[in-house]
C-alpha cells in the first residue's frame, strides 16, 4: 500500500497542473489533471487499499463511450470530498457533544472557551449535588461556574497534538460561596464553530 498523500505547502500547488503515466488496467495512460486532483485521487486509492491507477479504471469502468476521463476523475475526486464532509459532519455539532456527554457513565460535562457548560449528563450533577449542601435536589446547571488550572488556549494547543491522548487537569466547581476541586480528562469536543472541551470527572 503506499504512503498516503500529504498536502504540500505551497498555497499554489492546488492549481499546478501535472502530466502523469499510470498503469491503468493492462495498458499505461496519460492523463494530465491539476495537482489538487491528484492528492484527493491518491487518499481515495488509500482508503480502497489500491492503486491511483486502480482508482482510475473503476472510473473509466463506468463511462459512455467518448466520455472524457479527465472531466469524471475530476467529479470523482469532488464527490469523494463530499461523501467525506457529510460523514465528518455527521459526528460533529452540538448534538454529537450532548450525546457524548450523556452516553459517559461518570461525571461528565463540555465547557467552551468562555467557560459555558454547554452539556453536562446527570451524573455530573449528582457529584455537585453530593458535595454541596446548598444545591437543590432538582437543580440544574444553571449557576454552577467552571475553571480549570490551565489557560483553555493552552490545554487545546495541548489536546491538537497529534497522538496525545486525553489530558488530565485540575477544575474548580463553585456554586456561590461553596466550592468543589477536583481532577478530570480533557478531550477535545467535535465541534467545528468554536472550541470546546468535554471533560470526564476523575474519582478522588
Amino acid at each position: 500500500m503506499t504512503k498516503p498523500a500529504e498536502i504540500p505547502r505551497d498555497e499554489d500547488w492546488a492549481f499546478q497542473p501535472r502530466f502523469r503515466v499510470l498503469r491503468v488496467g493492462s495498458v499505461r495512460r496519460g492523463i494530465r489533471l491539476e495537482e489538487i486532483f491528484w492528492t484527493v485521487l491518491q487518499k481515495i486509492a488509500d482508503a480502497r487499499d489500491c492503486s491511483v491507477g486502480d482508482v482510475i479504471l473503476a472510473c473509466e469502468s463506468r463511462l459512455e463511450k467518448g466520455a472524457n476521463l479527465s472531466s469524471a476523475l475530476r467529479v470523482e475526486a469532488v464527490t469523494y470530498l463530499q461523501q467525506e464532509l457529510e460523514a465528518a459532519l455527521s459526528k460533529t455539532g452540538r448534538q454529537a457533544v450532548r450525546n457524548q456527554v450523556m452516553a459517559s457513565p461518570s461525571p461528565c460535562f463540555a465547557l467552551t472557551g468562555d467557560k459555558q457548560l454547554m452539556a453536562y449528563n446527570p451524573a455530573f450533577i449528582g457529584f455537585v449535588q453530593s458535595r454541596l449542601s446548598s444545591l437543590a435536589s432538582d437543580a440544574t446547571g444553571q449557576g454552577v461556574r467552571l475553571s480549570l488550572d490551565i489557560q483553555f488556549s493552552d490545554l487545546i494547543e495541548k489536546l491538537r497534538i497529534e497522538g496525545s491522548g486525553p489530558a488530565t487537569v485540575g477544575f474548580v466547581i463553585g456554586v456561590e460561596r461553596q466550592l468543589i476541586r477536583g481532577r478530570l480528562n480533557a478531550i477535545l469536543a467535535p465541534l467545528i464553530d468554536r472550541e470546546a472541551i468535554i471533560g470526564f470527572i476523575l474519582p478522588n
